[in-house]
């Protein structure tokens, strides 16, 4: 019964979720909590309801009590990591989605979040080898291409930046053309639907 109770109140949670219900999603994902208290998940996706609520230190409380049940759930280090990227603690952050790799190595949002930090913290070769994980590990992420050559102009390296900025624009081609302006680089790339948007 007990299962059973806990599965009812997280269908509700997932429902309230779904229709932007984000207090009542959290409630309900604390009363999944106290029947399954050594489950992490209840507590990590409560978190997320409560960050979206603009309620941070609330979000990170439950983050860590999630982690004290399982200091090996990747989901709770890497919703810490972004939660303390926001607050601009890139030294902590930049722990946070390490732990998360250690645990789940291919999680490819971990190394995306790592290299933001990385590149706060003014590290930029560790950044440039966090990106290029990325996009190793999700070969179709828009915002690795762009973060990458983004940091290859700022270094210096256009020739670098214009192989990424092509590369994107295989598949993103309205960002590849935005980077390119940012960049300020040739690579050569239009967007082929700005003639539909000047009609």
């Amino acid at each position: 019964m007990r299962v059973l109770n806990a599965w009812v109140q997280s269908q509700i949670a997932h429902w309230a979720m779904i229709f932007g219900k984000n207090e009542i999603a959290a409630d309900y994902w604390l009363r999944v909590a106290e029947l399954k208290p050594r489950d992490p998940k209840p507590y990590t996706v409560a978190a997320h309801c409560k960050a979206e609520l603009n309620r941070p230190q609330e979000a990170e409380v439950l983050l860590r009590k999630s982690l004290e049940v399982d200091p090996k759930f990747s989901a709770a280090w890497f919703n810490l990591g972004f939660l303390l990227q926001k607050r601009e603690d890139h030294e902590q952050a930049l722990s946070c989605f390490d732990a998360c790799i250690r645990v789940d190595e291919k999680m490819d949002r971990a190394h995306y979040g790592r290299a933001l930090s990385l590149i706060a913290l003014n590290r930029q070769e560790e950044a440039k080898a966090a990106l290029q994980r990325t996009i190793d590990l999700q070969p179709m992420s828009p915002y690795g291409y762009y973060q990458l050559a983004s940091l290859h102009h700022r270094l210096g390296d256009d020739k670098s930046c214009i192989k990424l900025v092509r590369k994107l624009h295989q598949f993103e081609p309205q960002l590849a053309v935005q980077l390119q302006k940012e960049t300020g680089v040739e690579a050569g790339v239009v967007d082929p639907f700005s003639k539909y948007r000047t009609q």
